[in-house]
């Protein structure tokens, strides 16, 4: 007996070491995906389309702002995209990049085709795997160009970002899950659908605005979708204010529970026209209230074309100290 307890006891340790060994050997993996053949540009219709994506149909600050200028980033201000907002989710603790052209703690010395790379295919200058949280690979060429541009053309703001830090899980899932990193699910295409139709609207929104990472129920511990697209969820949180719990409403056209099922293409611009109602909303409103007209009407032509699923997620928000 005390022999096969033994056995058990080096078999289970065994177990542990060898997955240690595997979970540490990849932490640090590289990847060599291409460059995109982006070169950023002076053009100032150039620079100007980007700075439409950056500021507005992105829109990037909301996690790239500097977070001592929430005010004025709630206000329309376009604050420094210095980064730094945290992430404090079950995998660890983690920091937006600093996205002005500083050299040194920026992206003033990152090239112009790298930081292509790191849009498009999700792989750092280091060459490393990114967070899959900036979900933009199927940005066009034409639009690539432009936010590069526009990131180049901005103020340096030296300000230095601390290093990720991941839990023990999130070091696990790491070297799993989120081992590889995330490029286009298909060919992404060489100019962006404009003017008003069901084509540009579903380019906005599946990979400029993103509507589905906010709106659909998704995974904490890998961001993985888990629930219907575009159907709400619920026990979103803000690291500015944590006393409240945020549900991202179901925003397809179902008559009962969807949001585009009870409102229309004249009512939804208005609404976005709005900007934010409710105070704290982490939906961007200051932002997106800003898309010109085509853009949102064609939003919104996609989104009732879209699957309706039938999701009520309740009210709005609800304070945490009633959970």
């Amino acid at each position: 007996m005390r022999k096969a307890l033994r056995i058990l006891g080096i078999a289970i340790l065994a177990v542990v070491v060898g997955g240690a060994a595997f979970v540490a050997s990849r932490q640090h993996l590289t990847f060599d995906a291409a460059y995109p053949h982006v070169t950023a540009s002076t053009d100032s219709a150039v620079i100007e389309r980007g700075h439409y994506i950056v500021r507005n149909a992105a829109p990037c600050a909301a996690c790239h702002g500097d977070p001592s200028q929430v005010e004025g980033y709630f206000a329309g201000a376009d604050v420094p995209l210095s980064g730094a907002h945290l992430f404090d989710i079950p995998p660890g603790k983690f920091y937006t990049r600093n996205l002005t052209p500083d050299p040194e703690t920026g992206l003033g010395n990152v090239a112009d085709s790298a930081i292509a790379r790191a849009l498009r295919y999700g792989v750092g200058h280091d060459g490393r795997a990114l967070l899959p949280f900036m979900e933009m690979q199927g940005l066009s060429d034409d639009d690539l160009q432009a936010v590069v541009s526009y990131l180049k053309s901005q103020p340096p703001v030296r300000k230095a970002i601390p290093s990720h830090q991941w839990t023990v899980i999130g070091k696990i899932i790491r070297a799993t899950v989120l081992s590889n990193p995330v490029g286009p699910s298909s060919t992404p295409p060489a100019q962006a659908p404009r003017g008003l139709s069901v084509e540009t609207g579903r380019y906005l929104v599946e990979s400029v605005s993103l509507c589905w990472a906010c709106h659909t129920k998704r995974s904490q511990m890998t961001g993985a979708l888990t629930g219907p697209r575009f159907g709400g969820t619920t026990g979103f949180t803000e690291e500015s204010d944590p006393s409240r719990l945020w549900s991202p409403p179901n925003i397809t056209s179902d008559p009962e529970t969807g949001r585009l099922g009870r409102m229309t293409e004249d009512q939804f611009v208005a609404r976005f026209r709005q900007g934010r109602v409710i105070p704290g909303s982490p939906m961007p409103w200051q932002a997106f209230s800003r898309l010109n007209e085509e853009d949102l009407r064609s939003i919104y032509q996609y989104l009732r074309s879209v699957p309706p699923v039938k999701n009520d997620v309740g009210p709005p928000w609800e304070d945490v100290a009633k959970k």
